[in-house]
């Protein structure tokens, strides 16, 4: 949904009036960018902050307005300003907390051990009930949104979790990516693959059993 909406304005018609100081396009820029930046916040973050994030982010938008000079896209810019705001808070948090998390790629026995996939990202074999049901079938069911949702909020922030959200949730191109997390392209790549692993490897899961 949110994609859509951004789709229906472009740079070119918000600018000027932005440059200009016009309310009424500040107030189309928030109404088109809120959520998808609190997306990206929430993806690097986590939930409880994320909107804290965003609120700064427009105080920095505001104050930094004037030096944008076109460089990269006003939505790439903005979900630059975010990530920035974002990645803040996460090493402000883990400092506090004196310990840092461990990733899930960091535990032993995991997925990608298991041997039940290609390093393309594809099963070995198919789970064998997964003609039964498409994606759309399985998106339809209550639980399994749940699971995806839980799958989803165990991915380590900052890293796949955030590029997954930038790539599959807001479409941007790798190069995009690898200029709001300030990493390279073969990062993004391998922080992709990992995460649709993980989704991959739900999704087959709960085929099977029925079960998170």
């Amino acid at each position: 949904m949110a994609n859509s909406l951004i789709s229906l304005i472009s740079d070119s018609e918000l600018l000027p009036g932005l440059l200009a100081g016009e309310k009424t396009a500040f107030e189309n820029l928030v109404r088109h960018y809120h959520e998808p930046m609190k997306y990206v916040a929430q993806a690097i973050v986590g939930e409880a902050q994320a909107e804290e994030s965003v609120q700064e982010a427009w105080i920095s938008v505001i104050r930094n307005l004037q030096e944008f000079q076109g460089r990269s896209s006003l939505k790439t810019w903005l979900f630059s300003i975010v990530a920035n705001e974002a990645k803040s808070r996460l090493r402000k948090n883990r400092s506090t907390q004196g310990k840092r998390e461990v990733a899930l790629d960091e535990q032993p026995g995991g997925l990608l051990d298991s041997g039940r996939w290609q390093k393309d990202g594809h099963w070995q074999e198919a789970p064998a009930a997964w003609h039964d049901n498409s994606p759309e079938m399985l998106l339809s069911h209550e639980d399994f949104r749940n699971c995806l949702d839980k799958t989803l909020a165990k991915l380590p922030p900052e890293d796949q979790k955030a590029v997954l959200t930038l790539r599959d949730y807001q479409g941007l191109e790798l190069e995009e990516i690898c200029n709001i997390l300030g990493v390279s392209a073969s990062n993004v790549r391998v922080l992709i693959h990992r995460a649709r692993l993980r989704v991959y490897a739900m999704a087959e899961h709960f085929e099977e059993t029925g079960k998170c």
